[in-house]
């Protein structure tokens, strides 16, 4: 083999499709656009096989293909002769290439229909440069701002920041300024495990107009490749994102047409409006899935191979970052004193007035008739509302734990995160109903309105 076929990782990345040429026993060739090339080994690739019915009859009648890929940094073309080894369904390099698929088909709701069926490992014969294409361009050269962003003055700068922050609020809006500063990722959101088992939730995003606070995925399903990576625990990284986004679109009508799947809306989650690479790193302590962090981009081919093992690292970094904050912020509020009295709550303006309605069989909140949150948060928010009814004015999170009504987890309950996640919903969606923090373990309520309070 004159050309090492690892000098080729960016070819691999999928940012331009890949052509599949097989031939049948009787000279009929076919071509066909390939989801996936996978690099195994130095004389192995694997290609995905998902619809590709006339390719898969010609490969069992001739094992001999061809592949050609294009550089996507300097769009050099390259023609790779493979002969069919064997077939992976299980494994994991099929599990690998699986979740890349499930990931994209997670956007269009297609999880189980629009899948990978199995993993076809070829053997590499040669590797030889193909003639320049017409009409085939350079989808770019690598520009000075997508050299590799991962350097170690990055990483310091980030850790600075981190050490810097002394509450949990602080510590991930110093993670998200950091990487956008620092790195370059200018969009970009943190989402934690839910009180409902199996549910993220977004507790903090960078770059959207919208910033999407309390939005919820479910673990291995919901928009995009976050649930993927709650579920796998695992990076998930895609270049060439819209296009993918547009296959697994169009397969997803021929599903609707066909009965397999229903049309219905997608949940709303901050993202850009055509992304096109995307990066998820779950945040992991000793096993523990403390969180998700999702990052977006406009420009292909944005997080690169070389990268891997140090968004790994910086995974793994955030989340013991996040989790001794969360463990820090829950012992200091255990140790606050009661307060002696509680000061009288301040006049609401009478400018205004807020209709409050606690679903209790939901345990869901609406104000005005519009959705604000719902599960422990707003359980929580209700009992703030009545006990301000009756004359409270401030609260610790102390008393928080120790209310058997609230059924907070004996341990690690993480009410400091629902906290900041309830304060920053109603600053989106009712700024005039306020949580305002007064000491490390002590909050007021403030009403900037009449504020009428029902329960269903």
């Amino acid at each position: 083999m004159s050309i090492a076929l690892e000098s080729l990782t960016s070819c691999f990345q999928g940012l331009i499709p890949a052509l599949f040429c097989t031939c049948s026993s009787d000279g009929i060739p076919n071509v066909a656009m390939l989801s996936q090339v996978e690099y195994v080994d130095p004389t192995h690739v694997a290609l995905s096989f998902q619809f590709f019915n006339k390719s898969r009859r010609n490969v069992a009648e001739n094992p001999n293909a061809l592949v050609r890929l294009i550089d996507p940094d300097t769009a050099q073309g390259w023609l790779l002769r493979l002969r069919y080894e064997r077939s992976e369904t299980t494994g994991p390099l099929f599990d690998r290439m699986a979740l890349r698929i499930e990931a994209i088909a997670s956007y269009s709701g297609l999880k189980g229909i629009f899948k990978l069926l199995a993993a076809d490992i070829y053997e590499v014969i040669s590797v030889e440069p193909a003639r320049e294409e017409v009409g085939v361009p350079a989808i770019r050269q690598r520009a000075a701002a997508a050299d590799p962003v991962f350097t170690m003055k990055a990483l310091q700068d980030l850790s600075q920041r981190i050490h810097g922050a002394d509450s949990l609020e602080r510590l991930l809006d110093s993670i998200l300024a950091g990487l956008e500063e620092s790195f370059g990722f200018n969009h970009s959101m943190i989402l934690v495990p839910s009180d409902i088992p199996g549910v993220l939730v977004t507790i903090a995003t960078r770059g959207y107009p919208e910033s999407g606070v309390g939005a919820e995925i479910r673990v291995g399903e919901g928009e995009g490749i976050i649930g993927m990576v709650a579920e796998a625990r695992k990076p998930i990284r895609i270049a060439g994102l819209l296009r993918e986004m547009l296959y697994a679109t169009i397969v997803r009508e021929r599903a609707q047409q066909a009965g397999l799947c229903a049309a219905h809306a997608r949940i709303p989650l901050p993202g850009l409006a055509q992304p096109e690479s995307q990066l998820g790193v779950p945040l992991l302590v000793r096993g523990e899935l403390v969180g998700v962090l999702c990052i977006e981009s406009e420009t292909p081919y944005r997080f690169h191979e070389e990268d891997k093992a140090t968004i790994e690292l910086l995974g793994s970094y955030l989340a013991i970052a996040i989790q001794n904050m969360q463990l820090q912020e829950a012992a200091a509020a255990a140790s606050e004193p009661e307060p002696i009295a509680a000061p009288q709550p301040k006049p609401a303006s009478a400018a205004k007035q807020r209709d409050v309605v606690y679903y209790a069989a939901d345990e869901c909140i609406l104000v005005d008739g519009e959705y604000l949150i719902r599960s422990l948060p707003a359980k929580i928010l209700w009992k703030l509302l009545t006990s301000r009814a009756q004359g409270r004015a401030e609260f610790t999170n102390r008393e928080l734990r120790l209310d058997k009504s609230l059924n907070l987890p004996e341990w690690k309950d993480n009410l400091e995160s629902r906290l900041l996640l309830l304060r920053r919903r109603l600053d989106q969606k009712c700024p005039d109903i306020r949580i305002v923090p007064r000491a490390r373990g002590r909050f007021a309520l403030e009403l900037g309105c009449e504020v009428q309070l029902r329960m269903q």
